[in-house]
């Protein structure tokens, strides 16, 4: 959430600090094209979903959802990514797709490079209901390690080595799945 902390203002109220953001500002998926609050579902920090996963933060959202890193109560060391969908969406191509990969069982090398579904469940927001989805949860990606590395350039082992990962799961896909990424990382 550190995107916003720049709108984020500070204010007084009854002797203890409060944090808010500007009403008039747009933060997140409220700057998407077509976006619409009754689409998405309120998740709160601290929200407990299915008994089990706890919200600590935003990760992440889009057009058709919103990501929450959660605490998974049922294993105390565990924190999954939360995938919260819009309730208007007409069609659900990630799920089944993830359902068929989970279901092959393989050798491959790229198999283990792709993020594992570990669940998934509908809620009742209130404006309708919205499939969401249980991921791993990962790590930073590319472009926040090399702000971290001196220059902000990598290694040409590092770039070698990340490509190849990359390459090994998307011939996991193509050549044993039969699934396409379409879509941008």
């Amino acid at each position: 959430m550190t995107r916003i902390a720049s709108r984020v203002s500070t204010r007084m109220a009854h002797s203890s600090a409060s944090v808010g953001i500007e009403p008039s500002l747009a933060v997140e998926e409220e700057t998407v094209r077509g976006y619409k609050a009754e689409h998405y579902y309120p998740v709160q920090i601290g929200h407990v979903f299915q008994d089990r996963y706890r919200v600590i933060g935003k990760l992440g959202y889009g057009s058709a959802s919103t990501v929450w890193l959660c605490h998974d109560l049922r294993d105390g060391k565990q924190y999954v990514a939360l995938k919260v969908y819009i309730n208007c969406s007409r069609m659900h191509r990630e799920l089944p797709i993830y359902t068929h990969i989970n279901n092959i069982h393989s050798q491959h090398g790229g198999r283990m490079n792709l993020r594992r579904l570990l669940d998934s469940f509908e809620i009742n927001g209130p404006n309708g209901k919205h499939p969401c989805l249980v991921h791993e949860a990962l790590g930073m990606n590319l472009e926040e390690l090399r702000d971290l590395v001196p220059g902000r350039e990598f290694t040409s082992d590092l770039v070698r080595e990340s490509l190849r990962d990359i390459l090994r799961a998307l011939h996991f896909l193509r050549e044993e799945a039969h699934v396409i990424h379409t879509g941008l990382p």
